[in-house]
Protein backbone atom coordinates (compact mmCIF):
# COMPACT_ATOMS: atom_id res chain seq x y z
CA UNK A 1 0.00 0.00 0.00
CA UNK A 2 1.36 3.42 -0.92
CA UNK A 3 2.61 5.65 1.85
CA UNK A 4 1.09 9.05 2.46
CA UNK A 5 3.06 12.04 1.30
CA UNK A 6 3.61 13.12 4.88
CA UNK A 7 5.79 10.08 5.52
CA UNK A 8 7.92 10.03 2.38
CA UNK A 9 11.65 9.50 2.75
CA UNK A 10 13.58 11.19 -0.05
CA UNK A 11 16.97 10.45 -1.52
CA UNK A 12 19.61 12.93 -2.58
CA UNK A 13 19.48 14.51 -6.00
CA UNK A 14 23.26 14.25 -6.21
CA UNK A 15 23.15 10.49 -6.72
CA UNK A 16 21.61 10.96 -10.16
CA UNK A 17 23.16 12.17 -13.37
CA UNK A 18 22.74 15.92 -13.96
CA UNK A 19 20.15 16.91 -16.54
CA UNK A 20 22.77 18.28 -18.94
CA UNK A 21 24.72 15.02 -19.16
CA UNK A 22 25.30 13.50 -22.57
CA UNK A 23 22.74 10.74 -23.00
CA UNK A 24 24.47 7.82 -24.67
CA UNK A 25 21.49 5.46 -24.70
CA UNK A 26 17.81 5.54 -23.84
CA UNK A 27 16.67 4.01 -20.54
CA UNK A 28 14.50 0.90 -20.49
CA UNK A 29 11.09 2.09 -19.24
CA UNK A 30 9.25 -1.21 -19.61
CA UNK A 31 9.35 -1.79 -15.86
CA UNK A 32 7.10 1.22 -15.30
CA UNK A 33 4.13 -0.66 -16.75
CA UNK A 34 2.30 -3.93 -16.12
CA UNK A 35 2.39 -6.92 -18.45
CA UNK A 36 0.66 -6.30 -21.75
CA UNK A 37 2.03 -2.77 -22.19
CA UNK A 38 4.77 -2.27 -24.78
CA UNK A 39 7.19 0.63 -24.53
CA UNK A 40 9.77 2.43 -26.63
CA UNK A 41 12.32 5.02 -25.53
CA UNK A 42 14.79 6.70 -27.87
CA UNK A 43 17.44 9.39 -27.68
CA UNK A 44 17.38 12.18 -30.25
CA UNK A 45 20.25 10.85 -32.35
CA UNK A 46 18.13 7.80 -33.18
CA UNK A 47 14.89 9.64 -33.93
CA UNK A 48 13.32 9.11 -37.34
CA UNK A 49 11.70 12.11 -39.02
CA UNK A 50 9.67 10.16 -41.57
CA UNK A 51 5.93 10.83 -41.52
CA UNK A 52 2.99 9.31 -43.35
CA UNK A 53 1.20 11.66 -45.79
CA UNK A 54 -1.82 12.29 -43.53
CA UNK A 55 0.45 13.05 -40.57
CA UNK A 56 2.55 15.38 -42.71
CA UNK A 57 -0.56 17.22 -43.86
CA UNK A 58 -1.95 17.64 -40.35
CA UNK A 59 1.36 18.74 -38.85
CA UNK A 60 1.81 21.53 -41.39
CA UNK A 61 4.53 24.17 -41.16
CA UNK A 62 6.09 23.94 -37.71
CA UNK A 63 9.49 24.56 -36.17
CA UNK A 64 12.23 21.93 -36.47
CA UNK A 65 11.93 20.98 -32.79
CA UNK A 66 8.19 20.31 -33.03
CA UNK A 67 8.63 18.29 -36.24
CA UNK A 68 11.41 16.17 -34.74
CA UNK A 69 9.41 15.39 -31.60
CA UNK A 70 6.19 14.68 -33.47
CA UNK A 71 7.80 12.32 -35.97
CA UNK A 72 9.87 10.53 -33.31
CA UNK A 73 6.75 9.70 -31.31
CA UNK A 74 4.84 8.53 -34.38
CA UNK A 75 7.60 6.25 -35.57
CA UNK A 76 8.07 4.69 -32.14
CA UNK A 77 4.32 4.21 -31.86
CA UNK A 78 4.04 2.49 -35.23
CA UNK A 79 6.75 0.00 -34.29
CA UNK A 80 4.74 -0.85 -31.19
CA UNK A 81 1.55 -1.19 -33.26
CA UNK A 82 3.25 -3.82 -35.39
CA UNK A 83 4.53 -5.59 -32.28
CA UNK A 84 0.92 -5.77 -31.05
CA UNK A 85 -0.01 -7.34 -34.41
CA UNK A 86 -1.72 -4.20 -35.61
CA UNK A 87 -1.36 -2.12 -38.76
CA UNK A 88 1.11 0.81 -38.70
CA UNK A 89 -1.59 3.37 -39.45
CA UNK A 90 -1.29 7.18 -39.42
CA UNK A 91 -1.45 8.55 -35.89
CA UNK A 92 -3.31 11.85 -36.09
CA UNK A 93 -3.89 14.43 -33.38
CA UNK A 94 -7.18 15.28 -31.64
CA UNK A 95 -8.56 18.64 -30.51
CA UNK A 96 -6.34 18.69 -27.42
CA UNK A 97 -3.23 17.50 -29.29
CA UNK A 98 -3.78 13.99 -28.00
CA UNK A 99 -2.82 11.08 -30.31
CA UNK A 100 -5.87 9.38 -31.86
CA UNK A 101 -5.01 5.73 -31.29
CA UNK A 102 -6.44 2.94 -33.50
CA UNK A 103 -9.56 1.13 -32.35
CA UNK A 104 -8.69 -1.40 -29.66
CA UNK A 105 -5.43 0.28 -28.66
CA UNK A 106 -4.53 2.91 -26.07
CA UNK A 107 -1.22 4.68 -25.73
CA UNK A 108 0.76 7.73 -24.70
CA UNK A 109 3.71 9.77 -25.99
CA UNK A 110 6.08 12.13 -24.19
CA UNK A 111 9.18 14.17 -25.03
CA UNK A 112 11.73 16.04 -22.95
CA UNK A 113 15.13 17.40 -23.81
CA UNK A 114 16.72 14.64 -25.91
CA UNK A 115 14.34 11.74 -25.12
CA UNK A 116 11.10 10.39 -26.59
CA UNK A 117 9.03 7.83 -24.66
CA UNK A 118 6.00 5.87 -25.91
CA UNK A 119 3.73 3.26 -24.31
CA UNK A 120 1.03 1.23 -26.06
CA UNK A 121 -1.38 -1.55 -25.09
CA UNK A 122 -4.57 -3.24 -26.18
CA UNK A 123 -7.72 -2.07 -24.42
CA UNK A 124 -8.38 -5.72 -23.57
CA UNK A 125 -5.39 -5.47 -21.21
CA UNK A 126 -5.44 -1.86 -19.99
CA UNK A 127 -8.31 0.64 -20.06
CA UNK A 128 -5.99 3.63 -20.42
CA UNK A 129 -2.42 4.69 -19.65
CA UNK A 130 -0.08 7.65 -19.61
CA UNK A 131 3.66 8.22 -19.77
CA UNK A 132 5.67 11.35 -19.08
CA UNK A 133 9.35 12.29 -19.12
CA UNK A 134 10.78 15.47 -17.58
CA UNK A 135 14.28 16.87 -17.10
CA UNK A 136 15.52 16.16 -13.58
CA UNK A 137 15.36 19.51 -11.82
CA UNK A 138 13.39 21.34 -9.15
CA UNK A 139 9.86 22.48 -9.91
CA UNK A 140 9.73 26.18 -10.71
CA UNK A 141 8.55 28.03 -7.59
CA UNK A 142 6.31 30.18 -9.80
CA UNK A 143 4.07 27.20 -10.61
CA UNK A 144 4.12 25.38 -7.27
CA UNK A 145 0.72 26.72 -6.17
CA UNK A 146 -0.72 25.78 -9.55
CA UNK A 147 0.61 22.22 -9.61
CA UNK A 148 0.67 20.99 -6.01
CA UNK A 149 -2.32 20.79 -3.71
CA UNK A 150 -1.91 22.40 -0.27
CA UNK A 151 -1.43 18.94 1.28
CA UNK A 152 1.25 18.04 -1.28
CA UNK A 153 3.07 21.31 -0.60
CA UNK A 154 3.15 20.65 3.13
CA UNK A 155 4.23 17.04 2.68
CA UNK A 156 7.14 17.95 0.38
CA UNK A 157 8.24 21.02 2.31
CA UNK A 158 11.48 19.36 3.45
CA UNK A 159 11.96 17.07 0.45
CA UNK A 160 14.64 17.53 -2.21
CA UNK A 161 13.54 19.92 -4.94
CA UNK A 162 13.15 17.27 -7.64
CA UNK A 163 10.38 15.50 -5.66
CA UNK A 164 7.95 18.29 -6.49
CA UNK A 165 8.93 17.95 -10.16
CA UNK A 166 8.20 14.23 -9.78
CA UNK A 167 4.65 15.04 -8.65
CA UNK A 168 4.27 17.36 -11.64
CA UNK A 169 5.33 14.54 -13.97
CA UNK A 170 2.93 12.10 -12.31
CA UNK A 171 0.07 14.54 -12.84
CA UNK A 172 1.05 14.89 -16.50
CA UNK A 173 0.94 11.09 -16.86
CA UNK A 174 -2.40 11.04 -15.07
CA UNK A 175 -3.89 13.62 -17.41
CA UNK A 176 -2.86 11.62 -20.47
CA UNK A 177 -4.18 8.46 -18.85
CA UNK A 178 -7.55 9.86 -17.76
CA UNK A 179 -8.35 11.94 -20.82
CA UNK A 180 -9.19 8.71 -22.62
CA UNK A 181 -11.88 8.15 -19.99
CA UNK A 182 -13.28 11.63 -19.33
CA UNK A 183 -12.68 13.54 -22.60
CA UNK A 184 -12.35 16.80 -20.67
CA UNK A 185 -9.71 18.98 -19.03
CA UNK A 186 -8.36 17.87 -15.64
CA UNK A 187 -6.84 20.55 -13.42
CA UNK A 188 -3.69 19.85 -11.40
CA UNK A 189 -5.64 20.57 -8.21
CA UNK A 190 -8.18 17.84 -9.05
CA UNK A 191 -5.49 15.19 -8.64
CA UNK A 192 -4.08 14.11 -5.28
CA UNK A 193 -0.87 12.05 -5.46
CA UNK A 194 0.32 9.62 -2.79
CA UNK A 195 3.96 8.65 -3.20
CA UNK A 196 5.76 5.55 -2.08
CA UNK A 197 9.41 6.58 -2.35
CA UNK A 198 10.77 3.21 -1.28
CA UNK A 199 8.86 1.27 -3.95
CA UNK A 200 9.11 4.07 -6.52
CA UNK A 201 5.37 3.89 -7.05
CA UNK A 202 2.28 5.99 -6.43
CA UNK A 203 -1.49 6.05 -6.36
CA UNK A 204 -3.65 9.00 -7.34
CA UNK A 205 -7.25 9.96 -6.77
CA UNK A 206 -8.70 12.24 -9.41
CA UNK A 207 -12.03 14.01 -8.99
CA UNK A 208 -13.25 15.54 -12.25
CA UNK A 209 -16.20 16.11 -14.55
CA UNK A 210 -16.55 14.17 -17.80
CA UNK A 211 -17.53 15.69 -21.13
CA UNK A 212 -21.05 14.41 -20.40
CA UNK A 213 -21.21 16.29 -17.10
CA UNK A 214 -20.72 13.21 -14.93
CA UNK A 215 -18.89 13.66 -11.61
CA UNK A 216 -16.13 11.04 -11.56
CA UNK A 217 -13.67 9.68 -9.04
CA UNK A 218 -10.84 7.87 -10.83
CA UNK A 219 -8.05 5.98 -9.09
CA UNK A 220 -4.83 5.45 -10.99
CA UNK A 221 -1.56 3.83 -10.04
CA UNK A 222 1.89 3.86 -11.52
CA UNK A 223 5.62 3.84 -11.09
CA UNK A 224 8.51 6.22 -11.55
CA UNK A 225 12.24 6.12 -12.14
CA UNK A 226 15.11 8.60 -12.42
CA UNK A 227 17.77 7.86 -15.01
CA UNK A 228 20.00 9.75 -17.46
CA UNK A 229 19.12 13.10 -15.90
CA UNK A 230 15.37 12.62 -16.42
CA UNK A 231 12.27 11.67 -14.45
CA UNK A 232 10.06 9.00 -16.04
CA UNK A 233 6.54 8.32 -14.78
CA UNK A 234 3.68 6.05 -15.79
CA UNK A 235 -0.01 6.03 -14.91
CA UNK A 236 -2.42 3.15 -15.51
CA UNK A 237 -6.16 2.86 -15.17
CA UNK A 238 -7.32 -0.75 -15.19
CA UNK A 239 -10.81 -2.07 -15.73
CA UNK A 240 -10.81 -4.16 -12.55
Amino acid sequence: MAQGLASIATVGEGMFLPANSIIASAPDISGLFPDGVLTACEVRENWSEELLPLEEKQLGDVCDKRRAEFSAGRNCARRLMVALHGDPVPLLTGDYRQPMWPQGMVGSISHADEICAVALARTDDVASLGVDVEVLESLDDAVTDLVLTPAEQVATRNADGWVRKLIFSIKESNYKCCYHQVRSFIDFQQCEVRLNMREQSFTSLIGCTSHLGEQLQIRTEGRWMVEAGHIFTSAVYSKD
